[in-house]
């Protein structure tokens, strides 16, 4: 099996759990009706925005889909379905970002939204994983050539997502301070 298709499900796994991180922090300052801990809350955002919606999606848009897309013309109705999915995400996310500054500034609601936003956006994610998954992948280890491959590969693993490459909370929690002392 590629690589690239492992750092592909280890991605996706991490951005389900920094989603499902959110919606846990959130939850829980509800029912302890108080502020969450933002500093946990800004960096699983920024590491949304700046992994998945901005890496990895580059990096299938780059070496599976146009490729894919290219090959296989019958593809198309798929690849573009999984494009808008992509341009979702990044509406989930910036979203997301909003109700946590209202939440910030002391809107009431805006914990409720975000935890619901939060949900759904972790839906959504494993939703697109399963296509992927369960349609483009498959099509792309038939039609890929070793070469394409290995091109793949070396782009999926110079992203260096650092929560896909946590082994323990205290490493996921290690990589989000690296991340948000980055500029």
């Amino acid at each position: 099996m590629s690589r690239a298709l492992q750092i592909i499900t280890q991605q996706q796994k991490a951005m389900s759990s920094a989603l499902l991180a959110v919606r846990t922090i959130a939850r829980k300052a509800l029912r302890s009706g108080s502020s969450p801990d933002f500093s946990q809350l800004v960096p699983l955002l920024d590491y949304v925005e700046r992994f998945p919606e901005t890496l990895h999606q580059a990096n299938e848009e780059k070496y599976l889909f146009r490729v894919l897309e290219a090959r296989e013309p019958h593809l198309a109705r798929l690849v573009a379905r999984l494009r808008r999915d992509h341009a979702a995400m990044k509406g989930y996310g910036q979203r997301l970002r909003t109700a946590v500054a209202y939440w910030r500034t002391g809107d009431p609601k805006a914990g409720r939204q975000m935890a619901i936003m939060a949900d759904d956006y972790v839906r959504f994610c494993r939703q697109h994983a399963r296509l992927e998954q369960r349609e483009l992948l498959p099509a792309a280890l038939e039609l890929l050539s070793d070469a394409e491959w290995s091109k793949t590969d070396q782009a999926l693993a110079s992203a260096a997502d650092p929560l896909a490459l946590s082994k323990s909370r205290r490493d996921c929690e290690i990589a989000l301070k690296q991340l948000a002392s980055r500029p």
